[in-house]
């Protein structure tokens, strides 16, 4: 459906997300900053990502989606990230969570979208070991803690992992749906960066999970067919998870790293030395600023060569899916790399927290630690396929 040339009426195109989200882009930025004092998304920009429409970019048709192109969340991710670090980290997990519900089985669907088509879900893969999921009946019961949950406050709806090791079969990374009535919200969020992503812990005392809101990551991982894609068609919905999963806060990097290579290039215009030389004449500058966005279009380059190559969906190979990974993580690295060369150029007055170069430097560090992009690990293993080396089962799991 994504890739259809005729859109179902009430639709967006390609062109109309990219329209909507540059008409949002004031407003977020007007906010630039206010989610780091609050330690959240303001509600205020939540409701604008909900009203414009864009939160539904790929959520599926059939259940009052757009069901657009990878490209489209990418491109519309990038722009609020420009404006606001972490707003765009939001969006992009708002927009990336959709897409993941359409893999469910269709009953889980229906479920959530067809209370609320609008429908905000968090995420969380940090089990707390306290935390405890059992198999019963039916389903599964779950307790515990569930840390780094970026944008709970604003969500009805949660998706928590938990790795199983059933008796005499493969392990499960399980991911199982529960709603805000069975979940509190433990304000840890105390840091140094990403504050307006609000990555608060959940926690559950005890809640019964039903079968039909738990899917099996490992199997989706390996481009084993999902329930949901039974349903859902359209080769939007037939990609292993780690394929694709990455690129909304992939996006958000880059996006944050591109508003903090223009917030540099605005300060150099104006700026004076001590000596009332103009910055932007130091031949040094002018330098750095070509060498930076070089090293910005060459990781934006990678980055929607491997989104373009996931266009017809499909299985693709354990190979093939490391490549992806790769992609995603050194696009990242590239991203923290130029912005940290921006740093070292930018003068003392980086240190001022009214700097906004300063908080873009600290969302696209912290963004880069994420464990989706983590270069040692995913270099390893595809080092080792292409070498024809073994790899670890345990490693090999979500690979």
């Amino acid at each position: 459906m994504g890739n259809i040339q005729e859109r179902v009426e009430g639709t967006f195109t390609h062109e109309e997300a990219v329209a909507k989200v540059k008409e949002l882009i004031p407003t977020i930025k007007s906010r630039f900053g206010i989610s780091d004092q609050i330690g959240k998304q303001p509600q205020e920009t939540i409701d604008e990502m909900i009203d414009s429409g864009l939160v539904r970019l790929l959520q599926p048709v059939k259940f009052g989606g757009h069901e657009l192109t990878l490209k489209t969340a990418a491109e519309t991710i990038v722009e609020i990230a420009k404006a606001d670090p972490s707003a765009g980290w939001c969006f992009g997990l708002l927009v990336m969570h959709s897409w993941m519900l359409a893999y469910w089985p269709e009953k889980a669907q229906k479920e959530i979208w067809n209370a609320n088509p609008d429908a905000c879900i968090a995420s969380s893969f940090n089990a707390a070991p306290t935390s405890k999921v059992e198999k019963v009946e039916g389903g599964y019961r779950i307790s515990g803690e569930w840390g780094f949950s970026s944008g709970i406050d604003h969500s009805e709806w949660a998706m928590v992992g938990s790795i199983q090791f059933p008796e005499n079969r493969r392990p499960q990374f399980l991911m199982l749906i529960i709603n805000e009535k069975d979940f509190e919200i433990k304000d840890t969020w105390q840091v140094q960066a990403q504050k307006g992503t609000g990555s608060k812990t959940i926690v559950v005392k005890e809640t019964f999970v039903p079968e039909y809101r738990v899917v099996d990551m490992v199997a989706w991982s390996k481009s084993e067919e999902m329930e949901g894609s039974k349903v859902n068609t359209g080769p939007l919905y037939n990609l292993p998870l780690y394929a694709a999963m990455q690129i909304g806060i992939a996006s958000a990097v880059l996006g944050a790293s591109k508003g903090a290579y223009e917030a540099w290039k605005e300060s150099i215009r104006n700026k004076l030395t001590v000596s009332h030389t103009n910055v932007k004449d130091f031949t040094h500058q002018q330098i750095r600023l070509a060498e930076i966005s070089a090293s910005l279009e060459a990781a934006e380059a990678l980055f929607y060569k491997t989104i373009e190559s996931l266009t017809d969906g499909g299985p693709i190979e354990i190979i093939e899916r490391t490549k992806l990974r790769r992609n995603y993580a050194y696009m990242v690295r590239l991203c923290n790399e130029s912005v940290r060369k921006i740093v070292d150029h930018a003068g003392a007055g980086i240190i001022f927290d009214k700097n906004p170069i300063q908080q873009y430097w600290r969302d696209v560090q912290a963004g880069s630690m994420h464990i989706a992009f983590n270069m040692d690990s995913i270099g390893e293993t595809l080092g080792k396929l292409e070498l024809g080396i073994g790899l670890n089962p345990k490693d090999n799991l979500l690979s």
